[in-house]
């Protein structure tokens, strides 16, 4: 008796170095969903605390960045590191009337 499962479709299970990385690259990925967040806020409504909650949020992701290259563990490739160290400056659009 054979069961089929969803895991069973992508193989073996991850390592736990697999695993390791993964949860490495956590702090990056929740920054660069926060910076999202704020972008879709100041797209609804520019007003000055959608300004400071975006640069709030790129401020956060620019931290993260630099703390979490030299500690980033790759994932799938042995010599390549999951994220790169990039500074991300994002301007609002400004309105004119």
């Amino acid at each position: 008796m054979s069961t089929n499962t969803a895991l069973a479709a992508f193989g073996d299970e991850p390592t736990p170095a697999e695993l390791a990385a993964i949860d490495a690259e956590a702090p990056v990925i929740a920054a660069e969903l926060d910076v999202v967040t704020a972008e879709c806020r100041l797209a609804l409504s520019p007003d000055e605390l959608a300004i400071k909650a975006h640069r709030r949020a790129v401020t956060r992701l620019n931290v993260v960045l630099r703390t979490n290259r030299t500690t980033t563990a790759p994932v799938y490739a042995p010599s390549a590191a999951l994220s790169t160290a990039r500074r991300v400056v994002i301007r609002p659009a400004t309105r004119t009337a």
